[in-house]
């Protein structure tokens, strides 16, 4: 299952690009772009400002811009809840 394999790359990454996805993968970039918009539909990933692929953008990028995707962490916090002892009822 890719979209599972895309979501566990991305959670042990941390974040990616849609090229590093697509050449990890080995999979077309519109195909990495349809998983990655599953997972942010999901709400788990967020795509971030593009990044230049040349490596120092300026005014004159050479290289195309590939987006890169976050993935979303939600720290929940534990709920405590009391119990009840022997002699307590509803």
């Amino acid at each position: 299952m890719m979209l599972g394999h895309i979501r566990d790359y991305l959670r042990q990454r941390g974040s990616a690009s849609l090229s590093d996805v697509a050449v990890h993968f080995n999979i077309a970039p519109d195909t990495a772009k349809f998983a990655l918009n599953y997972w942010q539909k999901k709400g788990k990933i967020r795509e971030q400002a593009s990044t230049c692929s040349s490596g120092g953008c300026g005014d004159s990028c050479s290289g195309g811009s590939s987006p890169v995707y976050e993935w979303v962490r939600r720290d929940i916090p534990l709920r405590w809840l009391p119990t009840r002892t022997s002699g307590q009822t509803k």
